[in-house]
Order: C-alpha cells, then sequence, then structure tokens
C-alpha cells in the first residue's frame, strides 16, 4: 500500500558564518502552528482505540482505512542482514570509527540505506552506539569504539547519510548493552554524570546533529529498571534533554511489563504482544490512560511522516545493491580503517617489483571474516581474501600459501608446513586474529539465567577469555621468527588483541578490524604502498589482561575513574598501543599553538589553532587529535586527565603545511552536575593537548574560563521539509531542528523566530515565545508560510537558508545561527542524491 513517486529530495547542510539579526526585526506576534503536528492531530482524531495500539505492534499489516503504511526492515550496522545474501559488506562500526572520518561514513550510511530502499524497504536495525569497555566483549565488531565524541561523530554521519534516502534507522542498542552474558538480567549501576556524560555523549550527538528517528532499547537493566522500562532513561533523559521526539522501540522481546513500559514512554513494542494483547481492554478499563497510548501513537506516526513514508518514497532501482560505486565505497572505507602499529626501520611498504616470494601464513589469510557471528552479519556476493590481493599485486607464483594453525584450538598439525614455508620465503605475512567462531551476538549466555534472572557477570565472553591471540597463533608466530625474521603481521578482528607475546619478531604491524569484502584488496594495496595508511585505533589495545577494566555490573563513577584511555590514565596503566594510534609511511610536525582567548567568558568560542606539516617524502593523511581537561575545577565538576573534544582528518602533499583550527562551543565544555541536574560549564582553568595519538600530544596550552551570565547559543540542524520528496507542484512546508547548546535555557516569553527561505526569498517561519529550550536541548519547528501560501516544489535545485533570530536573551555564538541546503526536485526519474556534507 506503500506509495511510490520519482521524486528525490537532497540536502546538502552546511554551517556559514552568519549576522544575528537585532530586535527591529521581529514582527511576528500571533505563535506559529506546526503543520506536522495539526495533521498528527487530525489523523489521530480519526484512529479508534485498536487502530492506535495496531500502530504500537511490529506485526500490524498497516491501516489501509487511512493509508498508513507498516515498517519493514532488518539489521544494517554495516550491511543488510538478517540472512539477506548479495548486499554490500561494508566494515563493521569499530572499523568505520578507525577511519576517524566522518565524510566518508556519511556516504556509507546513504550506501547501505539505498540498498535497503532497493529491496523496498523503509528501515535499518542500526548503526549501533554501544561502546566497546572491554575488547573480549561479543559484540566488540558492533560498537563504536572506547570514545563518545569519537563516536558520536562517527554515529552522526552514518545517520546523516541515512536520512538522504527513504530509509531511516533505529539507532541500537540504548543504553549501556555492553556483555553478552547474561544480557538479558544484567543491571548495570550508573550516576547520572556518568549516564550523560560518557554514556549519552554520543546518543545526543546522534539524535541532534545526526537526526535520529527511531532508538532502540537494550535487552539490559540500568539502576533497577530494564532499559525498555527506564522512565528516566527514555523520558528524562532522551525525550526531556536532548529533546527527541520520534519513536522509541524496544529490543526483540525486550520488556516485560505493558504499564511500565508505557508509562516510561516506550512507544512500538518489537517482539512480543504485550501491547496488543493487554492495551485494548486495559484502557477500556481505565488501567491505562488513553493519553498515553495517544502519545505512543503520535511519535510513531511522526517518523511515518518525516521519514517519507506516509507520503510516497522514490523507487530505487536494484542496480544500486552491489554497485561498481558501493564496491569501490566498500574498499575506500575500509582501506582509510586501516591502522599501521609498528614499522621497524620503514620496513613497509614493499616494493613489488622487487619482492621474489612471500610466505603468507595464518588462520584468516585466504578466508577474510566479515564479522562476529551476529545478526548485524552481511552476507556479500563475493569477499576478497588477503591472499587474493596481494596474488593479484605479485602473481601466484611468488606467494605461498600456509594455513599454520586454526583461530581458537591446540592443534600444531599444520605448523610444520607453515614453517616451512616460511624457511623458503623473503618474507612472511602472518593474518591473525578473530572470527564469528570466537565473537558475536549472545555468546556464552547463561540461559537459564536469561529468562529468570540472577545472572552473575564471571568472566569475558570471549571463548578464550584473554585479550591475547586465542588458541596457538603466538606460539606459531614465536615458531616462525626462528626461520625468518621478516615478519609482518596483520590482524583481523573486532574486538582488539594484544599480540605483546609476539610484538618484538614482527616488523610490521597492520590492525585490519574487520575491514569489509573489499579488505584483502585494501590490506595488499597497503602493504605494497598503494595506499598510504591513515587510520587510528577507536580503542587502547592492552598488554595483557591485568590490564581491562575489572568485569562488573557497577559502573558507577565511570567519568573519574573512566573507560578505555581514561582508565589507563586514572590508573597510570602503559597499554600495548594507546587510542588514537596509527603511523604512517610518512611523517608529521606539530608546531605554533595558539589560543585565541588566553581569558574569556563562560560561554565563548575558543578556538585552538596550530601548523601541521608532512615532513616526510610521501603524500599522507594525518589525524590530529585534541584533547581536554580542567585545572582548578571543583572536584565534583573536574574533568578527567584528557578528554577527546577534537579531531580532523586531513590530506597532505609531501613539505605542505597548513593551518588547523578547532573551534570549542560551550558543548565541549559541559559537565553534567548533579546537584542541579543540568549542563553546566565550570569557571577555571582549563589545558588543551594536540597532537597525532592521545600520548604523543606536543602542542600545549592553557586558558582561564571566567564566570559569566548563562546565555543560549541556538543552532539549527536537520533541515527536512514534508512531503519528504515533493513532486512538482506540490505544496513543502518546511522543518528543522532548533538545538541550545549554550549556558542558559531559553526561557519561556522570550520570542524567537526561525526563518526559511529558498534562493534567498523568504517562504515560511515559525515563531514562538512559549517553549523554553534546556541547556544542551532541543525543539523541533515546523514552519508556516510566510505568505498564507506554501512555497509549491519545481523541477531543479534549490538553496535552502534557515536563520535563527533571538530578541530579549544575547545568543552566544553567532556563526552557527544559519543553516544552508540544497533541495532537488527532478522530473520524471530518479537521480542520484548529492551526499550530506557532515558538520565536526
Amino acid at each position: 500500500m506503500e506509495k511510490k513517486s520519482n521524486s528525490y529530495r537532497i540536502f546538502r547542510l552546511v554551517v556559514f558564518a552568519g549576522i544575528l539579526i537585532t530586535n527591529n526585526s521581529f514582527s511576528q506576534t500571533v505563535e506559529s502552528i506546526s503543520p506536522l503536528e495539526k495533521r498528527l492531530d487530525d489523523l489521530i482524531a480519526k484512529m479508534s482505540t485498536q487502530e492506535k495500539i495496531e500502530q504500537l505492534y511490529y506485526l500490524t499489516d498497516g491501516n489501509k482505512r487511512l493509508k498508513i503504511p507498516q515498517f519493514t526492515g532488518s539489521d544494517g550496522p554495516h550491511g543488510i542482514g538478517n540472512n539477506a545474501k548479495g548486499y554490500s559488506s561494508f566494515p563493521v562500526t569499530i572499523a568505520m570509527a578507525a577511519t576517524w572520518d566522518p565524510n566518508l561514513i556519511t556516504k556509507v550510511g546513504r550506501a547501505i540505506s539505498e540498498e535497503q530502499a532497493a529491496r523496498g524497504k523503509d528501515r535499518i536495525a542500526g548503526p549501533t552506539l554501544d561502546m566497546l569497555i572491554d575488547p573480549r566483549i561479543g559484540r566488540a565488531p558492533e560498537t563504536i569504539g572506547e570514545d563518545p565524541f569519537l563516536g558520536g561523530r562517527i554515529s552522526a554521519a552514518f545517520i546523516l547519510g541515512q536520512n538522504t534516502t527513504s530509509v531511516f534507522g533505529s539507532v541500537k542498542h540504548y543504553n549501556l548493552n555492553t556483555y553478552e552474558i547474561n544480557r538479558r538480567t544484567n543491571d548495570y549501576l550508573s550516576d547520572q554524570r556518568s549516564l550523560v556524560e560518557f554514556w549519552g555523549l554520543h546518543w545526543k550527538r546522534s539524535i541532534q546533529f545526526g537526526g535520529a528517528m527511531s532508538i532502540m532499547c537494550a535487552y539490559n537493566w540500568v539502576n533497577g529498571d530494564k532499559c525498555a522500562e527506564n522512565k528516566y532513561m527514555i523520558k528524562t533523559l532522551l525525550r526531556d534533554l536532548w529533546g527527541f521526539d520520534y519513536y522509541t522501540m524496544s529490543d526483540w522481546g525486550g520488556f516485560k511489563e505493558t504499564g511500565k513500559a508505557l508509562n516510561a514512554e516506550l512507544d512500538f513494542c518489537e517482539g512480543n504482544d504485550l501491547y496488543i494483547k493487554e492495551l485494548p481492554e486495559g484502557v477500556k478499563n481505565g488501567i491505562y490512560d488513553i493519553s498515553l497510548v495517544d502519545r505512543a501513537v503520535r511519535n510513531v506516526l511522526r517518523t511515518k511522516i518525516i521519514s517519507g513514508m506516509m507520503d510516497g518514497v522514490p523507487v530505487v532501482p536494484q542496480s544500486v545493491i552491489d554497485s561498481k560505486e558501493h564496491r569501490e565505497l566498500v574498499y575506500e572505507s575500509g582501506l582509510k580503517g586501516l591502522v599501521l602499529l609498528k614499522n621497524e626501520n620503514a620496513f613497509l611498504p614493499l616494493n613489488k617489483q622487487k619482492v621474489k616470494s612471500i610466505a603468507l601464513i595464518g588462520p584468516n589469510a585466504s578466508v577474510l571474516p566479515l564479522d562476529g557471528n551476529s545478526s548485524s552479519k552481511v552476507i556479500p556476493s563475493y569477499q576478497i581474501s588477503v591472499e587474493k590481493g596481494i596474488k593479484t599485486i605479485l602473481g601466484d607464483d611468488k606467494v605461498l600459501y600456509a594455513k599454520g594453525c586454526n583461530i581458537n584450538d591446540n592443534n600444531k598439525a599444520q605448523f610444520g608446513e607453515a614453517i616451512e614455508a616460511a624457511k623458503k620465503s623473503e618474507y612472511v605475512v602472518f593474518v591473525a586474529g578473530l572470527d564469528s567462531t570466537v565473537e558475536g551476538e549472545g555468546y556464552f549466555i547463561n540461559k537459564e539465567a536469561d529468562e529468570n534472572g540472577g545472572g552473575v557477570l564471571s568472566r569475558p565472553d570471549r571463548p578464550s577469555q584473554t585479550v591475547l591471540l586465542p588458541g596457538m597463533q603466538n606460539e606459531l608466530i614465536n615458531e616462525i621468527a626462528k626461520v625468518n625474521p621478516n615478519i609482518i603481521l596483520v590482524v583481523v578482528s573486532g574486538g582488539t588483541c594484544s599480540v605483546t607475546p609476539v610484538l618484538k619478531n614482527v616488523k610490521g604491524l597492520l590492525y585490519a578490524f574487520y575491514p569489509g569484502q573489499e579488505g584483502g584488496r585494501a590490506i595488499a594495496d597497503v602493504l605494497f604502498g598503494n595506499y598510504n595508511p591513515s587510520g587510528k585505533l577507536p580503542a587502547t589495545i592492552p598488554k595483557d589482561d591485568s590490564q581491562i577494566i575489572p568485569i562488573s555490573t557497577d559502573f558507577k563513577n565511570l567519568v573519574s575513574k573512566g573507560v578505555g584511555y581514561r582508565w589507563f590514565d586514572s590508573q597510570k596503566l602503559t597499554p600495548e598501543f594507546v587510542f588514537g594510534a596509527g603511523i604512517s609511511y610518512t611523517t608529521f610536525e606539530y608546531s605554533n599553538i595558539k589560543i585565541n582567548k588566553s581569558k574569556a567568558k563562560v560561554g565563548e568560542m575558543i578556538e585552538v589553532s596550530f601548523d601541521l606539516k608532512n615532513t616526510g617524502k610521501t603524500d599522507g593523511e594525518e589525524v590530529a587529535q585534541l584533547y581536554l581537561s580542567t585545572g582548578n575545577i571543583s572536584p565534583a565538576l573536574a574533568m578527567p586527565a584528557k578528554q577527546l573534544r577534537g579531531f580532523q582528518k586531513t590530506l597532505l602533499k609531501s613539505g605542505e603545511s597548513k593551518r588547523i583550527t578547532f573551534k570549542l562551543t560551550p558543548e565541549e565544555f559541559y559537565i553534567y552536575n548533579e546537584q542541579i541536574s543540568a549542563y553546566q560549564v565550570p569557571a577555571g582553568e582549563y589545558f588543551v593537548q594536540v597532537g597525532g595519538a592521545s600520548d604523543k600530544l606536543p602542542l600545549k596550552a592553557s586558558f582561564k574560563l571566567v564566570t559569566a551570565s548563562p546565555e543560549p547559543d541556538l543552532q539549527v540542524t536537520n533541515i527536512r521539509t514534508m512531503p519528504v520528496f515533493p513532486k512538482v507542484g506540490e505544496p513543502v512546508v518546511f522543518m528543522a531542528s532548533l538545538i541550545n547548546n549554550g549556558t542558559g535555557e531559553t526561557k519561556k516569553g522570550e520570542d524567537h523566530i526561525v526563518r526559511f527561505y529558498v534562493d534567498g526569498k523568504e517562504v515560511a517561519h515559525y515563531y514562538s515565545k512559549s517553549i523554553g529550550i534546556t541547556v544542551g536541548g532541543m525543539e523541533q519547528v515546523c514552519a508556516q508560510a510566510s505568505n498564507a501560501t506554501d512555497w509549491t516544489a519545481a523541477v531543479g535545485k534549490f538553496k535552502v537558508t534557515v536563520k535563527v533570530e533571538v530578541s530579549k536573551s544575547k545568543d552566544l555564538i553567532e556563526e552557527n545561527n544559519i543553516c544552508e541546503g540544497q533541495l532537488s526536485v527532478p522530473n520524471g526519474k530518479v537521480i542520484p542524491m548529492e551526499i550530506v556534507k557532515f558538520l565536526n
């Protein structure tokens, strides 16, 4: 029953410096009425109680009477999952994070959603925003790494890409989803500050800057309540603090009490029939208030409208599935996530003209794993192994393959063949790591505890229970080193593996994660110098198990104790490889750091600039990283020893230098003050450190923030239209997200107006003085036509500008008051969509 049209809309969002318009621009005095909310009011008024409840149930076919379509979709964090075959298998999420390249990941999010759209589906379960607190957790491949700032930028970029198509993502798993052991019954304890600052930062970013339209709640419990029944997690944080007003859903059968879930503002029931069974009689008998059902239905229908489902979506040709363009994007995203960690005496890259022979050894050499054994598993039409990648460059005759050992057993039967191959060869490429037999979803759950409660976390998810390479891999590498010292180690895995026992015996180390179906080609191109590696670690690699944060469900005070590099800092531990590490075939020099203000008022933007120079002989990309910490600030509000608050990937030719500037807005300074239950920017001394890894930060500077009156900082993001894909001649309603990332709330009675322009002419506006946007919060604005007539879509490309104006209060940063985009309305056929420009 889903309508199809031949119209695509595209927005290219770019922030420009804007002029703050003063009070005399205000001529509006009448509150705006949201066309979207009026449409929802009218639609809900036509629905019976049963029809409303059916919208909250995953097996509902849709409502033919009211022309409301059904949600259809599948898993898809790195490609189309659920055993679908022949779709592009992109790098797993942690490998995407290793690119440190949000603009690239926007393209990946778009491509995956294009393939889903070509199937006629409208939803993908993904991206995954889980944090890697222990490299041995079963779903490590799906995590965003260990840092919420990096993870938030990567996730928001992925979602922006999704939202350029007719497919939206159900972002998962909210929240604190970590260990697979007893994952349905683990009750994680956390303080509020850790929930908001550490576990919540990337969710806030994905909602406010990515434009997430669906959130899937995790199986586990937080502070005594299941996530899908947790009012603090859903209503207080998602809704009231961060302004999320689309639909929330359970994971498959992820809640047990209808009343608690409904009151917590869980909207959609997936994997069980509690809502459809219990709500009709419960509403009829007064057990559940119909207003709770209406609220949930409104959120579901809002998503169906804003995703395009209700008004017709484009027909996407099946030729986009596993297309040449997507294969090249798989290759590029896998390539840019490869992390070079050791290159003794410039051993790499190998010269293909001079290499006489290579022994290719290891359990992952001839078959390249693409993921753990999870619902995210993708089955592509082909995959390129490291063996095939190297043979494509060198030819078959120069490559001698011997597996040598399996991933995780004690069998040495294949050692002899591998050692002989190493003896005969000039070089050894050993491809080690993990695969779907040792990491994945639901691994090693205590089934009884999972169903009935009472499970105890007693061991990691990984069968070997160690961060070291499992099985006989380390022993075989050391045996090979006795007969051939020229070993290059490539590690393919999701969760990271320590290689401490063999590190001294290898000349080169390349960490590949699960790099996608083109991964073997990408790895070979790095080894032979066809590409200069530019990936950086999104997670710390410990030396051994003793350095890993103890297994526990007690996550209190994680801001001070830390996870990942914060944990290593707080415990004064030196890992094998630090967060942000990754070297290149060239060298980079950092110099001449300057801060625009040595003393500034709280809320003013701090600009940190420095010179970055490629001092080597090879062109290359460098990821400059900025870490922030506090000085003489109250311990209750202090930051960790350092935390990432800026990064930028920059391509530099040999000898080239560029001036790089990081802009720190109030959001980068946010501390969640539990005493007032709000974000705060404390006055005091701050330190910045800049460099190419979290332990290589040669540039240091400090500044002070002094107390100032709290003021809002309004930003416009996520320009949308209704209908999402307008047809020629169709009236268009404009919408956007209005975020307050300042130091003070926008107060009721203080008017502000958002104006929408098409090619410089104002076409719509939104005016209000009756809402307050909390610090760190967001509101959706849906504009009325400025001249009583909506703008009508015509064939062409149109520049859309959105400006927010404020009246009585000062707005802290003027340059983010304006957002610009592009709306394309084709005529008669689908055209390729331009890619959203990600906003750092």
